[in-house]
């Protein structure tokens, strides 16, 4: 039986690229390689051979891909603020990317400082304290222009890392009203006369029509204005992959930036074979986030060991790239292969069309070639599948190999 795809005749704007999270984890092991290896490294993110990264995530002080927990002040007044932690790995790193390409960074806190929190602790979430917004407004604002004097321009900002979130690690919980109020009021006021911009919500996507609504409609935003300073809202993936939901967000707030900002899947021992599964889990989310609207998507971490950390809490994950235990230098693992092959054919620019796909076995996106269309197809089967490609009166049938993406032109 073949698979149907048919494309429509909704644009949807030129895709933006692939991106990845320059945590201290990643920092700390970068910093271990060789000169050569270490240029290896970011011509494999970020060359034209390699994944073409236009996108970076920073963390705004600790979270738990960090060797131990870490924050930027003490004081109330914030008069002892310094990101001096910060320039032992993650800014290194972060000025060698920016030597190959510019990139625009988003920057997610983790949590407030301990003392601006219910509880007085950055661990297991808690609760901004009501009269500490203005003072937190304030601390994002003092690490943007420190990240600035450095020679590092932040993009966006978000208030919060998963604000819906209970973790062990660094983490804080905030209402709906708790996020407008710190997003439209505080930090609007605080950003105002920079050029950071800010995404809302940073979480899973479960139901982010209702979560938009809540986020870009009501009293609360009217009463504040929805101006410039607040350019979309940015997703992960660890709940499900819900295009349904996106796409009633796109379609509904069509200028606003849909952004992947988070995926990574759960650490196993590195073996090929079996990492070709997360591999298709990469390609199942990029291509359903593209399809529904999103403009970009961020990787989490770039450069893991073989026992998925550092991470001090030991919430072990994966990367695209590892670092081989045989000494200086690393693995490009399946998880890379996907994503590169994924940007050799849908690179930075594509004007996206919206396909219709109903399909479990393959996955695919569109764009626009004058007045032909190029279809990306990926085989989620180990078996030899039979597409049908429609456009107005035309179509086209074609075969994918098991696993395989390929490309097919109508």
């Amino acid at each position: 039986m073949n698979n149907e795809i048919v494309i429509s005749d909704v644009m949807l704007g030129a895709w933006q690229g692939l991106g990845g999270a320059i945590t201290e984890a990643t920092a700390f092991n970068y910093s271990g390689l060789s000169s050569t290896k270490k240029r290896q490294l970011i011509e494999a993110y970020y060359g034209k051979n390699g994944l073409d990264y236009r996108w970076g995530r920073l963390s705004i002080g600790s979270n738990d891909f960090c060797l131990k927990p870490y924050e930027y002040t003490k004081k109330n007044d914030l008069s002892d603020f310094s990101i001096k932690h910060d320039e032992k790995w993650v800014i290194p790193m972060v000025k060698d990317v920016l030597k190959k390409k510019t990139v625009q960074f988003v920057a997610s806190p983790w949590s407030p400082p301990e003392y601006m929190k219910l509880g007085l602790e950055a661990h297991h979430y808690n609760f901004l304290k009501p009269w500490c917004f203005d003072d937190f407004a304030k601390y994002i604002r003092l690490w943007i222009e420190a990240y600035g004097k450095r020679g590092i321009d932040i993009a966006y900002v978000t208030i919060q890392n998963e604000p819906r979130a209970r973790q062990i690690w660094e983490s804080c919980v905030y209402s709906f009203k708790a996020q407008r109020k710190l997003a439209y009021k505080y930090l609007t006021d605080e950003l105002d006369d920079c050029d950071t911009q800010i995404l809302l919500w940073d979480h899973n996507k479960a139901k982010l029509s209702k979560v938009a609504d809540k986020l870009f409609c009501g009293s609360f935003v009217t009463e504040y204005g929805c101006n410039k300073k607040i350019a979309g809202l940015c997703f992960h993936w660890y709940d499900g992959i819900f295009p349904d939901e996106m796409w009633k967000v796109r379609q509904k707030y069509p200028d606003i930036l849909m952004l992947s900002s988070e995926m990574s899947c759960g650490f196993s021992p590195y073996d090929e074979v079996s990492w070709q599964n997360d591999a298709k889990h990469y390609l199942r989310e990029l291509f359903a986030d593209i399809n529904a609207g999103a403009s970009a998507f961020i990787d989490w971490n770039m450069l893991l060991n073989q026992e998925g950390g550092p991470s001090y809490c030991k919430n072990y994950l994966k990367s695209p790239i590892i670092l081989n235990e045989k000494g200086d230098s690393f693995i490009l693992t399946p998880i890379y292969d996907a994503l590169k092959k994924f940007t050799e054919l849908f690179p930075v620019g594509s004007k996206v069309v919206r396909l219709e796909c109903k399909s479990d076995s393959i996955v695919a996106v569109g764009r626009k070639l004058g007045a032909r269309y190029e279809v990306i197809i990926a085989n989620m089967s180990s078996k030899e599948q039979g597409v049908i490609i429609k456009v107005d009166d035309r179509q086209k049938s074609c075969i994918i190999k098991d696993s395989e993406i390929a490309s097919f032109v109508i």
